[in-house]
């Protein structure tokens, strides 16, 4: 019970020392979690390093999917055009600006996620020229 405190304690100080960026803290908490279920199931040494491996893979490619979606978003908005990034897997992102409210200078950006010409994310994001410091204009 001790080893899983210490893991499942490093899984969540990994996490937070990962950095910006979702990639990072995906591997991270990918790998954390897959050694914790390696030595769960295989109980040894090797089944550890081989979760951690296969976690780490799965938590950055997960963390680098919305890394790719934000960076879209923010392309979009900086250049007042729609965004477009593929992947090699039939893959895409695609972020849509729309008007700046002139009062705010605020733009919003939808984005699009398709997975093998399937549509499987859309979300609305805020883009802002400097930080907004309430929620209220």
């Amino acid at each position: 019970m001790q080893k899983i405190c210490v893991i499942l304690a490093s899984i969540f100080l990994l996490a937070g020392c990962a950095g910006p960026y979702n990639t990072q803290k995906g591997a991270a908490i990918g790998a954390g979690s897959g050694a914790l279920l390696g030595q769960i199931i295989g109980r040894n040494t090797q089944s550890t390093l081989i979760g951690a491996g296969i976690g780490t893979l799965i938590g950055a490619i997960a963390g680098n999917a919305v890394d790719q979606s934000r960076q879209a978003a923010r392309e979009a908005a900086r250049r007042n055009r729609r965004v477009v990034y593929h992947d090699n897997h039939g893959g895409r992102v695609e972020a849509i600006p729309h008007k700046v409210n002139p009062r705010t200078r605020c733009r919003k950006v939808t984005t699009r996620v398709w997975e093998k010409g399937k549509l499987v994310k859309e979300t609305v994001e805020e883009h802002c020229e400097g930080k907004k410091t309430t929620q209220t204009y």
